[in-house]
């Protein structure tokens, strides 16, 4: 196999940064900090057009080619190519996605010469697994990425595709798949494979999270995510939205993100077309209806927790009323912040 050592036409070329982003993430992010939820809304629903929208922006890679060369591609986190990505193609470019965001990147093409790029520092970790929708990854701000992935149910109404198992294992490398709705029954399985355990932790979110049934299944929750053989995990419901932005707005309340970024992240569901409506339950309005109700509703009781102060605060206070020790509140802590 012959070795490319010296490319003059190369993409990403040297300090290259990559939005990781949409064109579409972007502006709805900038309307909602600009102008405000209801008129990024107004504008989402303008452009949508029932696409899914939550899907990351991939990175194509080209080199020059050479005649009659199979090429080996090789992309890491580190310079010396430990735990790298690889591929075998015999064309001359191939296509990434689920890049981490705010990260050096190095790639080579048959152990030749090396080329470095970075993606741009957006906070916020769109994911595409192929049969699951509105997928992101908890870390980019103040949680590490890789460790808590949150999104759409991977085996009754959205089903994973094979190519879809194979980034969920091999390239995200989840261990645990997190099941919350009570739906299910406890004995099942993961949709992806025996290679994926299977946790079956349900409750009700928004205003039933505060009955006492609930407040049980919370506990049972934060346990399981307190020992860190359990990571990384993938949490979901149906669509990755009620139950899965609760437990996602926890986590990062717990490691202080601010209250302003959580709110931010929780209406990144809109980018999905679970946010049209098609959930079982929803209101004709879809996920816009459940903002400006459940959320706010939630957002009104757990305040009561630890009046005029952040949701740091009023989630430690609601925690500890769930029965989940400060012990525990320590080690999530320790695994996830960065």
């Amino acid at each position: 196999m012959e070795s490319i050592n010296a490319q003059t036409q190369v993409h990403p070329p040297e300090g290259f940064v990559f939005d990781t982003h949409t064109n579409i993430q972007n502006e709805f992010i900038e309307k909602i900090t600009l102008s405000g939820i209801d008129n990024a809304l107004t504008w989402l629903e303008s452009v949508k057009n029932d696409k899914e929208c939550s899907y990351p922006q991939a990175l194509t890679f080209e080199w020059e080619e050479m005649p009659s060369c199979e090429y080996v591609f090789e992309l890491s986190e580190s310079e010396g190519f430990e735990d790298s990505y690889s591929c075998v193609t015999s064309t001359n470019s191939h296509c990434v996605t689920n890049l981490k965001v705010g990260t050096k990147y190095y790639w080579r093409i048959n152990g030749g010469k090396k080329h470095s790029f970075s993606t741009k520092d957006n906070h916020i970790r769109f994911i595409k697994i192929d049969g699951a929708l509105n997928v992101r990854d908890v870390g980019g701000n103040r949680i590490k990425q890789g460790l808590v992935y949150r999104g759409s149910d991977l085996g009754s109404r959205y089903r994973i595709t094979d190519s879809g198992k194979d980034e969920f294992v091999n390239n995200l490398k989840i261990k645990t798949e997190i099941e919350l709705r009570k739906e299910r029954e406890g004995d099942s399985h993961s949709a992806v494979g025996n290679q994926v355990a299977y946790k079956w932790l349900p409750y009700r979110p928004y205003k039933e999270i505060f009955e006492e049934e609930h407040q049980r299944g919370i506990c049972k929750i934060m346990e399981f995510l307190s020992d860190e053989n359990n990571y990384p995990v993938y949490i979901h419901c149906l669509g990755g939205a009620d139950r899965t932005g609760m437990i996602a707005l926890f986590l990062r309340a717990l490691v202080n993100e601010s209250d302003e970024f959580i709110h931010l992240d929780y209406e990144m569901t809109s980018l999905s077309t679970y946010a049209l409506g098609a959930a079982e339950g929803a209101a004709a309005t879809g996920f816009r209806s459940r903002n400006h109700t459940y959320y706010t509703e939630f957002l009104n009781m757990i305040d009561a927790y630890a009046p005029g102060k952040s949701l740091h605060e009023k989630v430690k206070q609601f925690l500890y009323a769930c029965g989940v020790t400060a012990g525990c509140i320590e080690k999530i802590v320790n695994i996830i912040k960065k």
